[in-house]
């Protein structure tokens, strides 16, 4: 007999808490992973929310998701599934499946429970996480070519919209190494080969790992260009201050020759 369940994991601007949840589903049963929430509904539907704005619902269908949505408030939440990013995965439970097996349309495993839900659950929740910051970065390297368009053209006062741009990358890195927690393993796979094998044949899958080599490819592409245009704001910035001395010199070198050559010979 076979069972079915769907896993969808959806973009949200906001960040759930513990007391959201359990606001939301009396008598939850919550538990963490890698800083964030799994909430057992049923012994088969969970909820899993992260730290960088992605919900999964697991065992829920389309209008509970629409539901859930709305209460939490998103004006996306009638269309969610062609309004925010989001992303799901069909899994299928079968005794004729003893290892878990993974292709491109869906999941096969002969069991499920919450190590496994969680497990599913955090691959998705990443995917989607990395899939809002390929397109935040996305808009990053057209403000970066906007900056290259215009370089001949940018002033010393512009030094200030450079560093908060700077800052931004720098912040992009940052939560993606901290909140996407992509190159490390969750603890729950410790001496648990199946599960092990369930995490790691999901995150080949959805390519994980090279989407997360091209994100830091672009971040350090965005991070040397603002280094090279603002060489290039500070190299004008220095050729200004060094005409200013120059005519300096210059006004200075006429004011001593009026003042030691022609106002001497005026005088006579």
């Amino acid at each position: 007999m076979q069972t079915k369940i769907l896993f969808v994991s959806v973009e949200i601007p906001i960040i759930i808490n513990q007391q959201d949840l359990e606001k939301e589903f009396p008598g939850l049963i919550l538990t963490k992973i890698e800083n964030s929430l799994v909430g057992e509904i049923t012994n088969d539907k969970f909820i899993f929310t992260t730290s960088f704005g992605v919900i999964t619902f697991c065992n829920f269908n389309h209008d509970e998701i629409k539901s859930f949505l709305h209460r939490l408030k998103i004006k996306e939440a009638n269309h969610y599934e062609t309004a925010l990013i989001n992303q799901d995965y069909p899994m299928i439970v079968d005794n004729a499946f003893e290892k878990p097996f993974i292709d491109s349309q869906v999941i096969k495993y002969n069991k499920f429970n919450k190590s496994i839900a969680s497990i599913i659950s955090l691959v998705l929740s990443q995917s989607v996480g990395l899939e809002i910051r390929e397109k935040s970065l996305e808009k990053k390297l057209q403000d970066s070519k906007k900056l290259y368009e215009k370089i001949e053209r940018i002033k010393a006062k512009d030094r200030e919209n450079l560093m908060i741009f700077a800052s931004s990358i720098a912040k992009e890195r940052f939560e993606i190494l901290s909140q996407l927690y992509l190159l490390d393993k969750p603890d729950i796979l410790w001496d648990d080969f199946q599960l092990e094998s369930l995490y790691n044949q999901l995150a080949l899958q959805l390519e994980l790992k090279p989407r997360f080599d091209v994100v830091e490819y672009k971040i350090s592409f965005l991070k040397e260009s603002v280094e090279f245009i603002t060489d290039r704001v500070n190299q004008k910035s220095s050729e200004f201050l060094e005409w200013i001395i120059i005519w300096l010199i210059v006004i200075e070198i006429l004011f001593s020759t009026y003042g030691y050559i022609i106002k001497p010979l005026l005088g006579n």
